[in-house]
């Protein structure tokens, strides 16, 4: 465990600095996403995400990654990891405030350099805030876009009774 929490610690210091290359370093050749809208994410498309994101992110308020449950099989763990990211960031033409949560589960290799990290699955956003107002993860940011209410969304998209 405390060698991942060593990891986990790596990454939150690399996005904070901004450092493609030590961020990269913790990530497997074949690292894939299974991203929320049934696509994946390869070890290039992730950098580039993450190059993109480190042009636009101005300062990072907080970066946490808590690990809610672990489990070991050989040289892979399994990790349930619950993810907080506040910064200000351009969006939308502007500096906005962005905090972030997600729940996901990433699993790691030990090789010779250490853990990597292979895999990100099972990504549920949690909460989104856009300058304090709640956001659709699912859907392009809107700065004309109402507040976001999963409850009430999910009654209009809900098919009507007979």
């Amino acid at each position: 465990m405390i060698e991942l929490d060593a990891r986990y610690a790596q990454l939150a210091d690399a996005n904070r600095r901004k450092d493609l290359d030590a961020l990269l370093v913790l990530r497997a050749r074949d690292y894939v996403a299974d991203l929320p809208d049934g696509t994946q994410s390869n070890y290039e498309a992730a950098a580039n995400y993450s190059r993109a994101l480190f042009e636009q992110v101005q300062k990072i308020a907080n970066l946490s990654n808590t690990i809610l449950n672990l489990k070991f099989n050989g040289n892979e763990a399994t990790a349930t990891v619950f993810q907080q990211f506040s910064r200000t960031q351009m969006k939308a033409g502007a500096v906005r405030n962005i905090d972030t949560s997600a729940l996901q589960v990433e699993t790691w290799a030990r090789t010779r350099q250490g853990w990597e990290l292979r895999r990100v699955s099972h990504i549920h956003a949690r909460k989104w805030y856009v300058d304090g107002m709640r956001v659709d993860p699912s859907k392009p940011y809107d700065p004309q876009a109402p507040p976001y209410n999963p409850a009430i969304d999910a009654d209009v998209r809900a098919p009507a009774a007979d």
